[in-house]
């Protein structure tokens, strides 16, 4: 039995007063993220939502399988983004079309949801992939399971409505979408309960042969979103993705009873570990504008370079550290003038040294700065 095949469905219900530190916690930090954020120039900002939508990319495409480099999505996006003077496109279709979904979803969050926009987004999603009807609900009378194991030994963990059902389904979702209302939580817990349910909801009708989690989350973006009236620069799947099984978990339990305190209360989770990743970015950011502020009259365009090529690597590092091997290959120069430029860089603490002799290695100093 699942929650769609009840009689009163979709009437959730859940207890408040396990959701009250969750809203709290949440509305602290956004606060907190807000105010750092509100400094920013426009082009700082575009910087900060460009680095949240690339985790978002990554991530939501991971949780369904897919691995992409962080490179080709981040030429994506900068290319669908029209930043100046970049035009170095990813040949890998797939890329552009989640960088364009992702860009998608921020400029319309606003925008009132119908069934045209749910097809536009898997329409940009899907619009390449062979054998599969991108832009339209499924169809068809194959039950759509959810399946582990192999063939024989299948385990359905969950099985949509029939495609038949969807048309009025999918009305009644997009009504329900519209009518919500929760005035007892403020604005932002109205917002985060709002994501929780839609995100869950969604979910649950599974309406397209694929990409329905991909969207799902989207969604739940642009759900939380438009409550709060604003952009928010979180990325949800980031924080899914570090524990997926848990969240398969979760959602096969939401989806077999309509009171959904458990669920709520795991995606309440999930967004304030994506808020804290988020502030992260922002203060990584931060650095790297006082860092640019000490040294970039200190360096020299080979410097520079090799710098926004170590910094587009994101908060986790340049991995392995910059060389003079790696140095060469960015620049095309000797490595006499490698070394020179490396260790001018040390002595001016723009980078940290670690190793020594053929293995010495740097990373960017962000930390003294």
């Amino acid at each position: 039995m699942y929650i769609w095949q009840e009689k009163d469905f979709p009437d959730f219900s859940f207890d408040n007063d396990k959701l009250i530190s969750g809203i709290e916690n949440f509305t602290l930090q956004l606060g907190v993220a807000n105010g750092l954020i509100l400094g920013f120039s426009k082009e700082i900002k575009q910087e900060i939502l460009t680095e949240i939508m690339l985790s978002e990319a990554l991530k939501t495409s991971e949780i369904e399988g897919e691995y992409f480099s962080r490179e080709d999505v981040m030429s994506s996006l900068k290319v669908n983004l029209e930043i100046k003077d970049y035009h170095t496109k990813s040949k890998n279709w797939k890329t552009d079309a989640i960088a364009k979904l992702m860009i998608e979803v921020q400029n319309s969050y606003s925008k009132k949801l119908t069934e045209d926009l749910l097809l536009n987004w898997h329409q940009i999603l899907m619009k390449n992939e062979k054998n599969l009807n991108s832009g339209l609900f499924r169809t068809g009378s194959e039950p759509m399971q959810v399946v582990s194991g192999h063939f024989g030994h299948f385990t359905v963990h969950y099985e949509a409505p029939p495609a038949q059902d969807l048309p009025e389904l999918i009305h009644q979702f997009i009504d329900w979408y519209q009518k919500f209302s929760i005035n007892e939580f403020g604005k932002v817990g109205e917002a985060m309960i709002f994501s929780a349910i839609v995100h869950l909801y969604f979910e649950t009708l599974h309406p397209f042969e694929d990409g329905n989690g991909r969207i799902g989350r989207a969604l739940a973006e642009k759900s939380l979103a438009e409550k709060l009236e604003m952009p928010v620069f979180i990325s949800l799947s980031k924080a899914i993705e570090k524990d997926k099984n848990r969240y398969y978990s979760e959602l096969k339990k939401a989806q077999r009873n309509s009171h959904i305190t458990d669920w709520i209360y795991y995606f309440f989770g999930i967004l304030n570990e994506a808020l804290l990743d988020s502030k992260n970015v922002v203060l990584f950011t931060l650095k790297k504008v006082n860092f640019f502020d000490r040294f970039k009259e200190m360096l020299n365009d080979r410097q520079l370079k090799a710098i926004n090529k170590m910094l587009e690597q994101g908060m986790g590092g340049f991995k392995g550290g910059m060389t003079a091997k790696k140095y060469i290959s960015i620049n095309k120069t000797s490595k006499a003038t490698a070394t020179r430029d490396l260790q001018h860089l040390a002595d001016i603490n723009a980078f940290k040294m670690s190793g020594g002799g053929r293995s010495v290695s740097y990373q960017v100093n962000l930390e003294d700065v």
